[in-house]
């Protein structure tokens, strides 16, 4: 991604932050199947994209609420990017298709390390219960 492609998914990714609802967490998680699918595409990313989508899940539900809901319009806001096929760089557009929506994954990984530890430990913390992703008991 070049210094310009960089700036501007910079740029998306404040503007977004300010205009996540509520409501969109209910309309993101209503697209799971197809944001798991394009999770594929974010290589190294994808494990910390599960990590992220069951903290979204267990935030939604009222399990946890030990985080800032700047995190969670960051998260919120960065699976919409990744389900946008037509963003800074459009992810038809063999391998650099999903640099941009890496970086945007990149922005929340960082901005929030400290937040999604505490939520990892957490999790971790907690009695074996069925997995937020699949619905499976976690081993």
């Amino acid at each position: 991604m070049n210094s310009n492609q960089q700036k501007k998914v910079s740029e998306q990714f404040s503007a977004g932050l300010e205009k996540v609802t509520e409501d969109d967490i209910s309309s993101v998680m209503s697209q799971k199947e197809k944001a798991f699918r394009l999770s594929k595409h974010l290589g190294k990313v994808t494990d910390d994209f599960k990590l992220l989508w069951d903290l979204l899940c267990d935030y939604k539900s009222g399990a946890y609420k030990e985080v800032p809901w700047k995190m969670i319009a960051a998260i919120v806001f960065s699976v919409g990017y990744l389900l946008m096929p037509l963003d800074v760089i459009p992810d038809v557009l063999p391998v650099v298709g999903f640099a941009d929506d890496v970086t945007v994954f990149g922005f929340v990984l960082a901005g929030f390390a400290s937040e999604l530890d505490s939520y990892r430990n957490w999790k971790q913390s907690r009695p074996s219960l069925p997995d937020t992703v699949s619905g499976e008991e976690e081993k």
